[in-house]
């Protein structure tokens, strides 16, 4: 059986930068939906019918949820970031891993 060995590299700046980068999604996120309630309020009164009210109500279902389910999403990846950045969270697993198989 061979042995496979890699080395892992934790790296704070690499965290660091994906907790930027998160924060500037979750951003792009937020302004997308905000872009797209927008958008379908504005289809929604132009058809001053119940098929525009129809379409408010799927806009909502189809194109909103997805947005906000997505920000929890981006959220709880930040969150986790920002809860490792410095924690040496990773590098005491690894270090209780060695001991574990030393």
């Amino acid at each position: 059986m061979a042995l496979l060995f890699h080395d892992i590299i934790l790296d704070d700046m690499a965290f660091l930068a994906a907790s930027q980068d998160m924060a500037a999604l979750k951003q792009d996120a937020a302004d997308l939906k905000i872009k797209l309630e927008k958008m379908y309020t504005n289809v929604s009164n132009a058809l001053d019918t119940s098929a525009g009210r129809e379409i408010q109500v799927t806009a909502k279902d189809v194109l909103l949820q997805p947005i906000e389910d997505l920000s929890i999403v981006i959220q709880h990846i930040s969150d986790t970031l920002d809860t490792i950045i410095g924690s040496g969270y990773y590098k005491d697993i690894f270090v209780k891993y060695e001991e574990l198989n030393g």
